[in-house]
């Protein structure tokens, strides 16, 4: 059921269909219902259901220590209402990141990337904390964008308030500018990765990080769990698709262009431990903003749709691979609180 939800929200967002009356509009309200009306779906879905429910009678609960996140659970006494909301939000902000970044013959593309790579969309209904930590960072990207400061730190306080972990963002106002990405940042980069992947640089940088951190990451940190050689692989190849084309990028372009850098050298690393990736969830969004800004600066058509079935080609193994791994089984079977 979740693939015909799928492919039938992208049919709604082919640009023919578009060109007379917004039928991507049905694309994003079949995705809010998708969210809105789910039950027991995910990972963290039931604990979600379980603390919500402590918070409520009084008892300390697991998020609690988020204050926003905390007190967004008391002002929404309701489970399936607080869902509902957070699902409207999340929608609201992935259409603005597209709308406000890409044409509209490219928004398509943006959908396709978003629900073919399953630790996207799939991913970010389960994480509630973590997701609605994201949908402020991406409002305090754009006012970075704008070189608004206060906003921006507000924005990422506000994250913060939901996820604590979302503290981490506020140094990037520093980075999150127009300067062209030249070949010197693009050497310098390539290094530091190579040195944090073959020296003790990656693990120093970590412990020191993890001093500000809530407890529980050292201990995920300390579990010392990898990524597979083969997903490091396939990671590599966003990074190259990404890296080796952000000097083309120009303007704004740019900024979103370091995120999703920044995203697939955090996917790279998890080579050294996985647990890196659950930083990387406040960047992997932005993917679905720069591959398309990439694939419009290629001139040669032979070139891009190469380039296009090769990227879709590594989706649709990592689409597989997700349903397949017994860790991802409760995003198989979708249930409804209509039929509960």
């Amino acid at each position: 059921m979740v693939h015909i939800i799928f492919l039938i929200a992208l049919f709604c967002m082919i640009p023919e269909l578009n060109k007379k009356y917004p039928f991507r509009f049905f694309t994003f309200a079949i995705l809010f219902l998708f969210m809105a009306l789910r039950y027991d779906y995910g990972n963290d879905y039931m604990n979600y259901f379980y603390n919500h429910a402590l918070m409520n009678a009084g008892v300390y609960a697991w998020g609690s220590n988020d204050f926003l996140f905390y007190l967004l659970n008391i002002s929404v006494p309701n489970f399936y209402a607080l869902i509902v909301a957070i699902s409207l939000f999340y929608i609201i902000t992935v259409r603005y990141l597209i709308k406000n970044n890409l044409e509209v013959k490219q928004y398509w593309f943006a959908i396709l990337i978003l629900l073919i790579n399953p630790y996207l969309f799939l991913v970010q209904l389960s994480s509630l904390r973590q997701t609605l930590a994201l949908c402020f960072f991406i409002f305090a990207v754009n006012f970075a964008v704008k070189r608004k400061l206060v906003p921006y730190i507000v924005f990422v306080l506000l994250a913060a308030g939901m996820h604590s972990s979302a503290i981490i963002l506020l140094p990037l106002y520093l980075i999150l500018t127009e300067r062209s990405f030249n070949k010197k940042y693009l050497f310098a980069t390539m290094a530091i990765l190579l040195a944090l992947i073959f020296t003790p640089l990656f693990d120093i940088g970590a412990n020191k990080i993890l001093e500000y951190m809530p407890n529980h990451y050292r201990y995920y940190y300390n579990q010392g769990l990898q990524n597979s050689l083969r997903a490091t692989l396939i990671s590599s190849c966003y990074f190259f698709l990404v890296a080796f084309n952000i000097g083309k990028l120009k303007g704004k372009e740019i900024i979103y262009g370091k995120l999703s850098l920044i995203a697939t050298i955090i996917s790279i690393l998890a080579v050294k431990v996985s647990m890196i990736t659950r930083i990387g969830m406040y960047f992997d969004i932005f993917m679905i903003v720069t591959i398309p800004h990439i694939f419009n600066k290629i001139d040669k058509k032979m070139n891009r749709q190469l380039l296009f079935v090769l990227l879709i080609a590594i989706y649709i193994l990592r689409y597989c691979s997700f349903f397949s791994n017994p860790l991802w089984e409760s995003f198989r079977d979708y249930n409804t609180i209509l039929g509960k």
